[in-house]
């Protein structure tokens, strides 16, 4: 959606999609020449030999120039997040071996690093790495168990900042639903965000946040919020 709005031909394959506009991407990239320049998939596609193929056909075109793989230390049993279904990108380099592959993770230990660059078998890569910490963050840590009334003080809290735009995380969809409540009675305007929710209303919740209609979202941490834009400088809590 980011990328749409500034012009650029972006598209995603998965399961959440209609037929027809699967079908739709499918024959952009059998045309001769694609209108799409960035196509997001999963893992578990790649490793279909359908998809491969047509991969492949795009390559021979003379059409693929990068393959980024994101959230790479999934691939690393030594990761925190390990995916077995990355394990299977390692045959992007068989297939493609003159293609370029970028491997990005903001997580990743020396050795997962190290079983990164040979799962994906990566030749002499160049590795960019830079310090976790993050100068322009501000951490504080407040301890509920002092707390007389959590919901209370995590109310003023947002309230102190004026007109915030802020994520909540929560480890249960209850939880979610039930500080959303108690914020929204408090006069903030919220949304709780989790797997409990329909496709259109989590969509709903997502569009109000970027367009500023609501101002925090309340959601699971499995999540992770990289699915959310931020539409402006924002507070995680």
């Amino acid at each position: 959606m980011a990328l749409k709005e500034k012009g650029i031909a972006a598209e995603f394959l998965s399961s959440t999609q209609t037929l027809q506009v699967k079908n739709k991407i499918h024959e952009d990239l059998d045309s001769g020449k694609p209108s799409l320049r960035l196509l997001y998939v999963t893992p578990e596609l790649i490793a279909m030999p359908g998809f491969m193929s047509k991969l492949k056909k795009i390559h021979s075109r003379g059409l693929l120039n990068l393959i980024a793989v994101d959230e790479a230390h999934c691939i690393s049993s030594w990761g925190h997040d390990f995916r077995p279904s990355y394990r299977k990108l390692s045959s992007l380099r068989n297939c493609l071996p003159d293609v370029p592959i970028m491997a990005l993770t903001a997580t990743a230990a020396p050795k997962v690093q190290k079983d990164v660059i040979e799962s994906l078998c990566l030749q002499k890569p160049l590795v960019l790495k830079s310090s976790f910490n993050r100068p322009n963050i501000y951490y504080e840590v407040r301890y509920k168990d002092l707390l007389d009334d959590a919901y209370a003080d995590l109310s003023n809290v947002l309230k102190s900042f004026g007109d915030i735009c802020a994520i909540v995380y929560c480890l249960e969809r209850t939880l979610c639903d039930e500080l959303s409540a108690h914020l929204s009675k408090n006069g903030i305007l919220c949304a709780a965000y989790h797997a409990g929710l329909n496709n259109k209303l989590r969509s709903a919740v997502l569009d109000n946040w970027i367009s500023s209609k609501i101002q925090v979202v309340v959601a699971t941490v499995a999540f992770g919020f990289i699915l959310f834009p931020a539409p402006r400088d924002y507070l995680r809590l």
